[in-house]
């Protein structure tokens, strides 16, 4: 039991390292062409969490700001929260979780496509309601996150599917999630609030 939770938290280190690793890739072949001042954006996205091991519709509401970096490239900075439920967690009756994360991401544009990976850190929070007596416990713990999201933009528009993986990071004093890993997929659509184009 002990192996197999080893197995699966290394898993979703190596997963978000390379997450990280790729952002930053990503980042780095773009620095030469980073002296023509891309425009400035600020979006805001919400969206339903696709019921899957959730078993439950959730919701979710970011803000995002974005500089062009080049043509068809832009660093995103990001913060937002989204809750959903769980049924059958650790044994619980229901399970509400709540991700907080603050992200930093790199967003290509292939014409009206993009692809934006993303990696952060953040909190994983949410409240367990316990199979006896309607009693419930409230676990918070620091997580590292780590996901990707694509889809397409219009004018002001854009919308396309997100998927948002967290693992808790705290030592296990923080709470009964200190090494949890969760995660969920979401269609989303957001709205540009501002945007300043490069001069």
């Amino acid at each position: 039991m002990v192996s197999n939770k080893c197995k699966a938290s290394s898993k979703m280190e190596q997963r978000i390292l390379v997450m990280a690793f790729l952002v930053i890739n990503l980042l780095i072949i773009s620095l030469p062409s980073f002296a023509q001042k891309g425009s400035k954006a600020l979006q805001i996205t919400g969206e339903a969490i696709i019921p899957s091991a959730q078993k439950s519709i959730g919701f979710g509401l970011s803000l995002k700001g974005s500089y062009g970096i080049n043509k068809y490239g832009e660093v995103t900075l990001s913060a937002g929260v989204s809750k959903f439920k769980m049924k059958d967690l650790d044994g619980a009756g229901e399970t509400k979780v709540r991700f907080i994360p603050f992200l930093i991401g790199y967003r290509q544009k292939i014409q009206k496509f993009y692809i934006e990976p993303k990696a952060g850190i953040g909190e994983l929070g949410g409240r367990i309601i316990l199979l006896s007596g309607g009693d419930y416990s409230r676990p918070s713990v620091t997580a590292a996150f780590g996901g990707v999201e694509a889809g397409v933009s219009i004018k002001r528009f854009s919308t396309g599917f997100n998927f948002l993986a967290a693992h808790g990071i705290s030592n296990s004093s923080a709470g009964i999630w200190h090494d949890k890993n969760l995660h969920y997929v979401s269609a989303s659509l957001g709205y540009t609030l501002f945007k300043k184009s490069a001069k």
